[in-house]
This record gives C-alpha cells, structure tokens and sequence, in this order.
C-alpha cells in the first residue's frame, strides 16, 4: 500500500507554490496600435509631434500690400449670385513688420568698481546670499564701528588716533541696571592719592609728576561727582556751564563706561579746548567712593534716576540710604549739595526720608532751587530724563545741603 500511494504521488502534476509564477502570471502589456500612414486614404492624417520650424514669411510684392495700394474691387453681383460660381476668399496678408529696434543694453549685475582700502567688504556683502548675508549682519555691524560708513564722515579731522565721529548707543548694548553687591573685576586705588588723574583729565594734569615740584600743589581736585552716570548726558551739560571746575562720572556697566569715553574723546577732538574737564571711571561708588575723595573734596553729588529696586529684599542695593550717607557726607564738604531725581514717586518718598532723617543734610528752600542753574538740566539732560519727559512722566526732586553736626560746635 505504501508503494501504491508514492506511486500516486508521483504521477501526480506538482502543486504550483506561492511562489510560483503560475499564481502571478506577469502582466500583459496593451498591444500598440500600428503607426498611421499617411498615404492612406482611410486613416486621417495626424499633424507631427514636433512643428517644423518657423520660417519666417515671405513679403508680399509692394503693389499687392493693402498699406501700400487700394484694395481690390468687390466682385460683382451675377458672379455673387451664381450658384455655379464659388466664393474666393480674400488674400491673407501679413501685418506690417514693426521696425527693428536695438536691443536696450542690459546693466551689469554687480558693477566692478574701482575700490581701495577696506571698501571692497561693504561692496562683497551685498553680492551674497541672504543666508550667507544674514550670517555677516553681526560682523558687519561691527565692521561699522571699526572703520566707519565709507562716506564723507571719514574725513572728519582725528588727533592722537581718535576719530571725532560720536559712538552709537547700538553698539554699546547693556543691561538696565547692574547687581552692586557683586565683585566686579576692575582696578581700584588704596588711597584718593594713588588715583592717577592724568590719564582722565590730560589737560589739567601733568603726565609727568615731580614731587619736589611746588606746582602739584595748585593742581585742582574734582568737585563734581555723577553717581552712576549712564550715558554722560548731565556731564557733557555741565562742562560748558563750568568749564573751569573738574567733574567725573562713576558708572558700574562696563559698555556703558566704554560709550562715554569714547563719547568724552570725539568731543574733545571735534571741540579743541572743550570737554576737558569731564571724564567717567567704572568703579562701585556704593564700596569705594572713599578710595577715590578726600574728606570734604567734592562740592555737589549727583544721583539721578537711580535703580528703584522695588522689592523689599533688595532695598539694601539702593543708592541712597542711612548708612551710605554717612560716605557721601564724608566726602562733600560743608556746604555741598547732593541732587536726587526720579519718577517713581515709592523711591522718591524713600530718598526724601532718608536725607530728612539723617542729621548731616537739610532740605534746600525753593527760593533757592529756583536760581540754581543745575536743578534745570535734571530732568532734561539726562537720556532717562527725555524719556520720561517724552512719555509725559512725572519727577520727583529732593535736593539737600551738608551741614555740620550741632555736636561739634558744643565740643
């Protein structure tokens, strides 16, 4: 039996497998049709794949063209109306050729010019990309600082190497407001005797000292003092209205610092002999305003629009305070005035308080701020000034005297 059954199965026709291509047979493609001839009768002609190329057409002989001879006569009316006859269509005739004109001289799409020095940057930056333009903006900005517009700004006079071009505010980006209780990285003197002046006020003082010369005894001391400056509006207002009297701005932004200086040098070389007697330091006047004055040196202290700090954690970083005017009263001398100026008016009730209560300052009557010139440019002279007098702000000023103490008269 089992000879019998593999008998079978051998005679039996094979199974087709899944993969067998019994299961899928290939696919037939549709028959083509065979390609019309065109010199059969039953078949329409078809027009070709392509259309030959155009020739352009011949012109008409110069009797025969409308713009140049009357037109035919009609035919006339029998041969209209036969019905033998049939009707012949009018010549076709091309329309005049217009007239030949030359063709309009295309500009060149980056024009080479002739560029020497550093020019040839500015001129490559505009034949770029715009990723890649995009790219270049930030060394571009600062190409700008460096060399200046090619324009006719760059031949403004310069002296010892600084140009009279006023630096822009946009390269010289900060923070609003600075932690005064962290530890900057800058110089700072032991003594107000180690301070070298030279390098802030050139011309009043000697680059070489001599001490056994008796006219170091005559050089003068700084007398005003802008407490956290900012962009050295109030300074640069000040040293025309007292050119004779020596004023310095401390500012803790070091980018800050950098613009005023750099504003300080090109007003002084586009103003020969003005602006000398202004200058800024970058320095914490809230740590080291005793490392820079002597005692009673300074005649007035500026301190305008300083950081509010609203909260309450913080208002140990206010400029003004008990314990801090203990240092500016150390440093004004009898008599000196300390301004305050801002718009918000929590910070203003603060200020005010703080100066009431201290026993070495009184408040200033008005009949006095009334003379003072100084008081004027407070709220005008400053760039925070402008912009709360642009946004229709409201300020609030407290100005007060250093007096003696009632204590050393009785001593």
């Amino acid at each position: 039996t089992m000879r019998l059954r593999l008998r079978e199965e051998r005679e039996k026709p094979p199974r087709a497998s899944p993969l067998s291509p019994r299961l899928h047979p290939p696919r037939r493609l549709p028959r083509r049709r065979p390609p019309l001839h065109a010199a059969d009768p039953l078949q329409p002609s078809r027009p070709p794949r392509r259309p030959p190329p155009c020739t352009p057409p011949s012109p008409p002989p110069a009797a025969a063209h409308p713009c140049c001879c009357p037109p035919a006569p009609l035919p006339s009316l029998h041969a209209a109306v036969s019905p033998r006859a049939a009707p012949v269509p009018p010549p076709l005739t091309p329309p005049c050729p217009p007239a030949a004109r030359p063709p309009a001289a295309r500009p060149p799409r980056h024009p080479r010019l002739p560029l020497s020095g550093v020019s040839w940057l500015l001129t490559f930056v505009h034949t770029l990309s715009c990723s890649t333009r995009r790219k270049f903006l930030c060394f571009r900005l600062h190409l700008r600082r460096i060399i200046g517009p090619m324009s006719k700004n760059n031949s403004q006079k310069e002296s010892n190497g600084h140009s009279a071009r006023l630096p822009r505010k946009r390269f010289y980006r900060a923070r609003a407001h600075s932690n005064p209780l962290s530890d900057s990285h800058f110089p700072i003197p032991i003594t107000p005797s180690d301070v070298d002046y030279s390098q802030y006020f050139p011309g009043f003082f000697p680059i070489d000292k001599d001490d056994n010369d008796d006219s170091n005894l005559r050089i003068p001391k700084i007398r005003f003092a802008d407490i956290g400056c900012g962009f050295g509006g109030l300074l640069v207002n000040l040293s025309t209205m007292f050119p004779d009297t020596l004023m310095i701005g401390m500012e803790l932004r070091d980018k800050v610092t950098e613009y005023v200086k750099e504003r300080i040098l090109a007003l002084r070389v586009s103003n020969p002999g003005q602006y000398e007697n202004i200058s800024v330091v970058r320095t914490n006047s809230m740590k080291y305003l005793p490392n820079y004055f002597e005692k009673g040196q300074l005649s007035k202290m500026f301190f305008l629009f300083p950081d509010p700090h609203f909260k309450e954690k913080n208002h140990r970083r206010r400029v003004i305070s008990l314990h801090l005017l203990d240092e500016y009263a150390y440093a004004l001398e009898v008599g000196g005035l300390i301004y305050t100026i801002t718009d918000v008016e929590e910070l203003g009730d603060w200020m005010r308080s703080c100066l009431e209560n201290h026993p070495l300052f009184e408040a200033v009557p008005e009949s006095e701020l009334e003379v003072d010139p100084v008081v004027k440019l407070l709220s005008s002279a400053t760039e925070e000034g402008q912009k709360v007098a642009r946004n229709g702000g409201q300020t609030y000023q407290a100005i007060y005297r250093r007096v003696v103490q009632e204590e050393q008269f009785s001593a």
